[in-house]
């Protein structure tokens, strides 16, 4: 059955033949076709709508973990995705500066490892910051700058790796199901061996914004990992992934607020004795207080006198029962 054309089609062909051109030239131009070029030597096994939703649940995390190195480190930090790219595992380590700062998190049973990486100044900023100072030392000479981090500064640093696994666990919900937590660390990339130089890997880049300096660190997955997640990111899923707003932020904290220990301590009296008494005491003296036995005893919620109470025994244990709150001038 001959081919029936179009209005559209009709006017064009009726549009060139007016401009001078051949039948075959407007029919040959209707028929091509867009050639998109294909990379051999660097497939792309991951589509542009998985990457999209792929950068909104890393952005997600971004997010979190920024609010809780905020918090954390009493500074300011934002945390944002720069990009995503698609490497072969060999180019992603050859990217990476030696010494660095390598974290190998095991994604769960049966599913592979990934890379969290942070840069050597990075880390040594959060150490600093951590320990209560600036973070500007981290940047004084490049010696300090060129050094692997001790066991002690890697234990400071794991604390808040372990909660990035949280916040990435939380993150990926909306698609799939992680655990992740902290199988190695490392400081020299070409060591770090998760898969084959060959295989496809996306990294993920983020830019860190702390202390009016900016910083980078990249999570490398490799694609077998998460294979099974890229088939579950249909557009209903894509949908589903979304930041927090700063109402729902708020509860958030809110709620970590209400499960936060905070210590309580009671003070039963206090009195003064000299250094001979103290060098002369033995097992059953007696040391008199300042109290009487039916005296009120203060009572300390986070080193601050907040309440007064009466001691007694509770279930067997010792307890205090709160009689009055304490006024901001005692």
């Amino acid at each position: 059955m001959p081919e029936i054309l179009s209005q559209q089609e009709i006017d064009s062909l009726l549009a060139g033949l007016t401009a001078g051109k051949s039948p075959g030239e407007i029919i040959s131009k209707r028929e091509q076709k867009e050639v998109v070029p294909y990379e051999f030597r660097r497939p792309s096994r991951v589509s542009k709508n998985q990457i999209r939703t792929i950068q909104t649940i890393h952005q997600s995390f971004a997010e979190m973990l920024g609010y809780h190195l905020t918090s954390r480190l009493q500074t300011p930090v934002t945390i944002q995705v720069e990009n995503i790219d698609q490497l072969f595992y060999s180019e992603y380590i050859l990217s990476i500066e030696k010494p660095s700062v390598i974290f190998i998190l095991s994604a769960g049973e049966g599913k592979g490892d990934i890379i969290f990486e942070l840069g050597i100044e990075l880390g040594f900023v959060l150490i600093e910051r951590l320990l209560g100072g600036s973070g500007d030392s981290a940047f004084e000479g490049k010696k300090k700058m060129t050094r692997a981090l001790t066991q002690i500064e890697q234990s400071l640093i794991r604390g808040i790796i372990e909660r990035s696994c949280t916040e990435l666990e939380k993150a990926w919900s909306v698609v799939d199901t992680y655990k992740f937590k902290i199988s190695k660390y490392e400081s020299d990339p070409d060591i770090v061996q998760i898969a084959p130089a060959s295989e496809i890997v996306l990294v993920i880049s983020f830019i860190v914004s702390l202390a009016d300096k900016s910083f980078r660190m990249s999570m490398c997955y490799p694609v077998f990992v998460i294979e099974d997640s890229l088939t579950k990111m249909t557009l209903q899923k894509f949908m589903g992934v979304r930041r927090q707003t700063p109402e729902e932020y708020s509860k958030y904290i809110a709620e970590r607020i209400k499960t936060t220990k905070i210590p309580v301590s009671v003070e039963l009296g206090q009195v003064e004795i000299s250094i001979e008494e103290i060098l002369n005491l033995n097992v059953g003296d007696v040391i008199l207080l300042n109290t009487g036995v039916d005296s009120e005893v203060k009572i300390f919620i986070a080193g601050k006198l907040k309440l007064y109470g009466k001691p007694g025994v509770f279930n067997g244990k010792k307890a205090v029962k709160v009689t009055r709150i304490s006024n901001n001038e005692e």
